[in-house]
C-alpha cells in the first residue's frame, strides 16, 4: 500500500508538472532555468512550492496561476497580470510588484514585508492574515479587498483606496464624506 501511494504521487506531481510545462513550454523552461521571464505568458501556470526567489516577471501574464507556498522574495514583478492567481503562503518579502494587477488574486497570509506594491490593484483581492510590514502602498486600489488580520505596522500607505474594504480588525472601510 505504502508504495502504491509513492507511485501515484510521484505520478501526479510528474503530471502536474507536464501540464505546466505544456502551458508554455520554451517560457516556462526559461523561468526555471534563469529567473528570467520578463513579459512571458504563464497564464494558469502549476508552480506550488517553487524557489523562485530573484526572478525577473515584469510585464509576465500569469493570469489564474496557482504559484501557492512559492518564493518569489526580491522579485521583479512590475505591471504584471496576476488576476485570479493564487498565492496563498508565497513569499513576496521585498518584492517590486508596483503596477501590478493583482485584482481577485488569492494572498492569504502571504509574506509582502517590505514588497512594493505601489500603484498596484488588489481590488477584490484576499490578503487575509498577510504580512505587509514595511511595504509600500502608495497609490494602490484596495477596494473590497479582505484584509483581516493583516500586519500593516511600518507600511507607507498615501493615496491608497480602500473603500468597501474588510479591514484588519474585519471593520468594513467607509470613506468620510466631503463636504
Amino acid at each position: 500500500m505504502k508504495q502504491s501511494s509513492l507511485s501515484l504521487t510521484a505520478t501526479l506531481l510528474l503530471s502536474t508538472s507536464a501540464a505546466a510545462i505544456a502551458s508554455a513550454p520554451d517560457q516556462l523552461k526559461r523561468l526555471l532555468n534563469t529567473g528570467e521571464c520578463s513579459g512571458c505568458n504563464l497564464t494558469e501556470v502549476s508552480l506550488y512550492n517553487y524557489a523562485l526567489a530573484g526572478s525577473n516577471l515584469s510585464g509576465a501574464n500569469l493570469t489564474a496561476a496557482a504559484l501557492q507556498g512559492s518564493n518569489l522574495e526580491q522579485s521583479l514583478l512590475t505591471n504584471a497580470v496576476l488576476e485570479r492567481a493564487n498565492l496563498a503562503l508565497v513569499k513576496l518579502r521585498g518584492s517590486d510588484l508596483s503596477g501590478a494587477n493583482l485584482s481577485k488574486a488569492n494572498l492569504y497570509a502571504a509574506d509582502l514585508s517590505g514588497a512594493d506594491l505601489s500603484q498596484a490593484d488588489l481590488r477584490e483581492a484576499n490578503l487575509e492574515g498577510a504580512d505587509l510590514r514595511g511595504a509600500r502602498l502608495k497609490g494602490t486600489n484596495l477596494r473590497k479587498a479582505n484584509l483581516f488580520r493583516a500586519r500593516l505596522a511600518g507600511a507607507v500607505i498615501t493615496e491608497a483606496q480602500f473603500d468597501q474594504a474588510r479591514m484588519p480588525d474585519g471593520r468594513e472601510f467607509k470613506p468620510s464624506s466631503k463636504k
